[in-house]
């Protein structure tokens, strides 16, 4: 009785793995393939995961997922707030904050646009948890951008017949203009400076 109890341990011991190169495997996974077409084959896969130390971790494929998207988002209002805050000008500062969509949309190996809005299209609309953490990190990130255009209005670099709000709506829509088919990031030109 005592070998078939060590066994048991021994055989449902919790293999220990890092958390955060899970994840970032994972979004590699959701991103390319959106959230329904992943598997946990495809998962087990990009993460080097059994599938038994998965569900250790992530009570199911969805909670993988919303775990994963944090991160992405984590990441990205981290970005967003280093790119407003490090800029020498509020105006540089905009400028900088557009040029990680424009990075994220043709600097990639696979073209796959942007992970919070393919989920806001996927998900969004029936999956009220994703629908909220979506809402959240918009309304971090819009506090940023008015911060930041506030200041800009405030040195007189950025007009001020608009408010600070509804630039940085317009600022919002105007993103999906950088996540444009890969085909028109594979044909375009260097812009130049004059």
């Amino acid at each position: 009785m005592r070998v078939s109890l060590l066994l048991l341990t021994v055989e449902h011991a919790q293999t220990t793995f890092d958390m955060d190169e899970a994840l970032d495997a994972a979004i590699g996974m959701f991103w390319t393939k959106g959230y329904k077409a992943t598997s946990m084959a495809d998962l087990m896969e990009a993460t080097g995961l059994h599938k038994g130390s998965i569900y250790k971790a992530f009570d199911d494929k969805h909670d993988l997922f919303v775990k994963s998207l944090t991160r992405y988002l984590q990441e990205g209002y981290r970005q967003t707030h280093a790119a407003l805050s490090n800029a020498d000008t509020p105006l540089d500062g905009l400028r900088a904050w557009l040029h990680i969509f424009a990075l994220m949309c043709c600097d990639q190996p696979v073209q796959r646009g942007c992970l919070a809005m393919n989920t806001a299209v996927e998900l969004g609309p029936h999956d009220p948890e994703i629908r909220a953490l979506l809402q959240r990190h918009h309304a971090s990130t819009s506090g940023l951008l008015i911060d930041t255009i506030e200041r800009g209005q405030q040195s007189g670099q950025i007009r001020c017949d608009l408010t600070p709000d509804n630039l940085a709506k317009a600022l919002f829509r105007s993103v999906p203009a950088f996540l444009a088919p890969p085909k028109s990031c594979a044909t375009r030109s260097t812009p130049t400076r004059s």
